[in-house]
């Protein structure tokens, strides 16, 4: 008789433990509202506080630093009934635990897949999918010895696969990349992940469940010889579950813009520091204008209305304002719906950041 593991089956090995954490002080243990929660480490702490928290709420954990990287963190359970965790956060960092929600969207676009299966080293399910779209996806696994395991994950009409190679250092649970896929349509969308091992003498692989995090849908976006950045609506990221790149020709737009709370964005490098205005090129259908929309680029707000150009698919060029980009480096640039003033927001076929020439003195 073939035996199908749920959520609950993952929680029974694991169980439930206490989560030891390097903190000055006893924290806020609050989950926000996108199901995350993170604890700083300050300055001059010492030694540890006992956090008590149900490990099967726990999708990923990881470290964050000031300049913004971040490393996947390795826990699992200590003698003494805690959570050990692999690398403690060193100073100034924080520890940012992912709540897991099984086999349901969230509103920022990621997916918490577990399904069922039939064995440790095999999961499968079906992705109710929002909107078709590109995500990086991850597996959270672990094994008692070291080995390495070719991982293969399947997603409608898409897959990837992935070598993963545990060491002695450290056996427990730990999230790793498997590379990306694309959900090609909504609507019910199968998918499996399966591990194999080259060698009969690695020890037994545990996959908890997969997680699915929105990804950039085209190429990486460098500044252009003349000195503009271009933002293609192919080249987007969403975070939502409605908002998409429509990359039909007489489209090529981000749209389908229902949702308040979906937001776009774009990752890009800037060579030449300076100021720039910033161009979006958006339509807005007869009726639907009016929506208060701001500009997020390197901590400064460009708020604007949107304009009716009488179709969602007329496009209209406008400088909504400036921004100074003061060193070489990468930014995002994200759009943000504050109020929405009919059934849509607007759509948007591209933003540019256009150089402006520098005054003596400025």
């Amino acid at each position: 008789m073939t035996r199908h593991h749920s959520i609950a089956d993952i929680t029974s090995v694991i169980g439930l433990m206490a989560l030891t954490l390097g903190l000055s002080a006893q924290p806020d243990l609050s989950w926000d509202k996108q199901g995350w929660l993170k604890l700083s480490h300050q300055e001059g702490a010492s030694g540890w506080s006992q956090i008590t928290l149900p490990i099967n709420q726990i999708a990923s954990i990881s470290q964050h630093d000031r300049q913004g990287g971040h490393v996947t963190v390795g826990f699992d359970a200590s003698k003494d009934g805690s959570i050990a965790i692999q690398a403690p956060p060193h100073t100034g960092a924080e520890l940012w635990l992912e709540k897991l929600q099984p086999d349901t969207q969230m509103a920022d676009g990621r997916w918490h897949l577990v399904g069922q299966s039939d064995r440790s080293d095999r999961r499968a399910g079906t992705i109710e999918a929002s909107r078709p779209g590109t995500y990086e996806a991850e597996v959270l696994i672990r094994s008692t010895q070291p080995g390495t395991w070719q991982l293969t994950l399947d997603m409608g009409q898409s897959s990837t696969t992935t070598s993963v190679t545990i060491d002695e250092s450290f056996s427990g649970w730990r999230t790793h990349s498997l590379g990306r896929v694309r959900v090609t349509a909504s609507g019910a969308q199968p998918w499996s992940l399966r591990a194999q091992s080259p060698s009969p003498a690695n020890g037994p692989l545990s996959m908890a469940h997969v997680i699915l995090r929105t990804a950039a849908e085209g190429e990486p976006i460098s500044q252009r010889a003349d000195g503009s950045i271009t933002l293609h609506a192919r080249d987007v990221r969403i975070h939502g579950t409605k908002l998409q790149y429509e990359p039909l020709p007489h489209k090529n737009t981000v749209g389908y813009w229902v949702n308040l709370t979906d937001q776009p964005s774009w990752n890009f490098e800037c060579l030449r520091p300076g100021r720039y205005a910033v161009e979006i090129l958006q339509g807005c259908g007869r009726g639907h204008g009016g929506s208060l929309v701001q500009v997020s680029v390197n901590q400064s707000i460009l708020p604007f209305l949107v304009e009716e150009t009488g179709h969602f698919q007329h496009f209209v060029p406008r400088i909504i304002g400036e921004v100074a980009l003061k060193r070489p480096d990468r930014y995002e640039l994200r759009i943000i719906p504050i109020r929405k003033a009919g059934g849509a927001v607007m759509d948007v076929r591209q933003v540019r950041l256009i150089p402006l020439a520098e005054t003596p003195g400025s």
